[in-house]
């Protein structure tokens, strides 16, 4: 990691003098009364000196993510400032500013609501210091432990020393020329060719996909190059067909400082408070992937269904508390407006053949030829749909169930093949697990709900409500990018559009970062 500190010293001390203008800069960057605080320091004094260098370099690298990740205009502003002015990286006063910024900012940000971590809705924050956050900050500049409770600011991430470089990397490869932007739509197989290729071939160097000179720069797509296409697939989460297409195509055209807001947007996200207990699930739904975490080591992993964009899966955090076998499906009443009566007009049988009782509004089973058809439909069809529980049953036979103010759940699935898309928004808002029969034996290990006993349930046709011994934690996240096992960065698409106002950052901040570092 030396080489990271010495690159962010050498912004420090070179940036001054390149007498970039200040206009707007320095304005007002934290509520009044934190302001007035602040400003109140006795800078001059011994107990305000300047921290030291590595304490300094961390602040100012904890503060670049934050700015490049264009979660905040403070974060922003006070990158700008110490980018922009020499003066402001010899200040004590702009450190112990910082410092409490985000100090604080680490504090508010755990503590926010799952929601709006996720979506990263910093709006109503506030960055105000108290009197003992501002004493703490002093005691430890002149007891010489500042270092330790500046890195103890970092995000808890896996591997964040080695994603921080990662990020470094990113950017640095912004810096040496523009992107190609320019690609043709274009669907290309193994020994076919295009002139476009050999900008390709460029763009999959430039990433680290392919060596430097591991092929010719001519307009071939070889077949020694469709392991390199297929690996680029999926760490992009794309199905690795090895065709050079509309989806591979537009992850190519995304560049290196944009991955970097990615990257570091992802940083925020993942930095979240371990939840209580030995177990608890993930569902990182840009990822459709399913995760059981053990003592910080992933244990079960399975593909998953999530909403489509106008019926979003929310971003909640829950317990699982039951495993239902055997669910009956009580038709929400969206789905059955916007999906089943459409299906209900043009077959009239439809009901009858995917097994749905219709019950009135006080649960009564009502005949279904005592309804006069045409006429309910008219009338907007006033009674509700609860499908029998069986192999047919839209829930399929298990049904996770998490309490919740949106009637979400975990669920099976009799529609398995839809599990081969790489795009799994095509859900109603609950989740599909495709291993579901696996993840219910896991969740009910050690219970008195053995698998034999589990199977005998399964052969009827009766639902059975089994109660986990003890509930485990779920948190539905939006993580779009993160360093695998083998040191790659994946990346997600944006499939809801959280990170659609962000995509490339803050305008001011990344031409700091792509052309003053340069220089320097």
């Amino acid at each position: 990691m030396g080489w990271l500190y010495r690159l962010v010293a050498v912004m420090l001390c070179c940036w001054g003098p390149l007498a970039w203008a200040q206009e707007g800069v320095s304005g007002q960057l934290l509520p009044r009364t934190a302001q007035a605080r602040i400003a109140a320091l006795d800078v001059d004094s011994e107990q305000w000196r300047l921290p030291d260098r590595a304490s300094r370099d961390e602040l100012a690298q904890q503060l670049l993510e934050l700015a490049l990740a264009d979660v905040h205009p403070l974060f922003n502003r006070l990158w700008l400032r110490l980018s922009r002015d020499g003066q402001t990286a010899r200040s004590p006063a702009f450190y112990a500013e910082l410092y409490l910024t985000l100090k604080v900012f680490r504090q508010r940000w755990h503590a926010l609501d799952w929601d709006s971590r996720e979506r990263i809705r910093l709006d109503q924050l506030d960055f105000s210091a108290s009197e003992a956050e501002r004493d703490a900050y002093r005691q430890a500049l002149l007891g010489g432990s500042l270092w330790t409770h500046v890195s103890a600011m970092r995000p808890a991430v896996p591997r964040y020393l080695e994603t921080r470089q990662q990020l470094h990397a990113l950017l640095a490869e912004a810096r040496r020329q523009p992107w190609e932007r320019g690609l043709p739509s274009l669907l290309l197989h193994p020994g076919e060719s295009h002139p476009a290729m050999s900008r390709i071939k460029l763009l999959l160097e430039r990433l680290g996909d392919l060596e430097p000179g591991q092929e010719p720069t001519d307009e071939l797509y070889s077949y020694e190059l469709e392991p390199i296409i297929r690996h680029f697939q999926r760490r992009h989460g794309l199905q690795d067909d090895g065709v050079i297409g509309p989806r591979t195509l537009s992850w190519l055209r995304v560049s290196p400082q944009s991955r970097a807001v990615i990257l570091a947007r992802s940083l925020l996200r993942r930095d979240i408070p371990i939840p209580d207990g030995p177990r608890y699930v993930l569902v990182n739904l840009p990822e459709y992937r399913l995760r059981v975490m053990e003592a910080g080591a992933e244990i079960f992993s399975s593909r998953v269904i999530v909403g489509q964009l106008t019926r979003q899966t929310p971003l909640l955090s829950s317990r699982i508390a039951s495993v239902v076998l055997n669910p009956p499906w009580g038709v929400p009443r969206s789905i059955l407006q916007k999906d089943i009566l459409p299906k209900l007009e043009k077959d009239p049988a439809y009901l009858q053949k995917e097994q749905f009782d219709i019950l009135n509004y006080q649960g009564v089973a009502v005949d279904p030829l005592s309804i006069a058809m045409p006429a309910a439909l008219r009338d907007g069809f006033p009674y509700q749909l609860r499908q029998r529980p069986g192999d047919h049953n839209a829930l399929g036979r298990y049904k996770f169930y998490l309490p919740n103010n949106e009637a979400i759940y975990l669920h099976a699935t009799p529609s398995h093949r839809l599990f081969e898309a790489d795009k799994r928004t095509i859900s109603s808002g609950c989740v599909r697990v495709e291993r579901a029969p696996e993840f219910a034996a896991l969740l009910l290990e050690g219970s008195r709900w053995s698998p034999e006993r589990v199977e005998q349930i399964l052969q009827e046709t009766k639902t059975k409500w089994l109660p986990l011994r003890q509930s485990v934690p779920i948190r539905m996240v939006y993580w779009r990018s993160w360093l695998d096992d083998e040191g790659w960065l994946q990346f997600r698409d944006d499939i809801y559009g959280l990170d659609a106002d962000a995509s490339n950052g803050n305008r001011e901040v990344m031409a700091t970062l792509l052309s003053q570092a340069s220089r320097a």
